[in-house]
């Protein structure tokens, strides 16, 4: 039996989008990268701590592991002035919280930390 022209022609069609297929799916981008932890500071002492956020959510402002008060606040570095700052969409959040620590600017939310920080890690209890 032999092929006809149209045959063929779904064939080679066929295979090309097959081939087309497995090249978009190995080289699709896994989406985008997302945070894996949170970089805060509590805003009345100073201090720093991390907090996963794998498989997790938190609100913001955290809660301080010592004093159960929601004073902690993510924060980034700016490579260009390799200083610390609240991250902006959270300096509202300074308003409704009393006896801001020195080490924090109310008004720009810069903070006075080393470039260099170790912060505590935040052990979070599983639901």
């Amino acid at each position: 039996m032999q092929a006809k022209p149209w045959q063929i022609a779904v064939v080679v069609i066929g295979l090309l989008v097959g081939i087309g297929g497995i090249v978009l799916a190995i080289g699709k981008d896994s989406g985008p990268d997302l945070a894996d932890k949170l970089i805060l500071v509590d805003v009345t002492t100073g201090d720093t701590y991390t907090v996963s956020l794998r498989n997790r959510s938190v609100v913001i402002p955290v809660k301080s592991p010592e004093t159960g008060q929601r004073t902690l606040l993510p924060i980034e570095l700016d490579d260009e002035t390799e200083s610390w700052h609240i991250s902006e969409h959270y300096m509202p959040a300074l308003s409704g919280i009393e006896e801001i620590s020195d080490k924090v600017d109310p008004e720009t939310g810069k903070l006075d930390l080393p470039v260099k920080i170790k912060p505590e890690v935040i052990k979070r209890k599983k639901r």
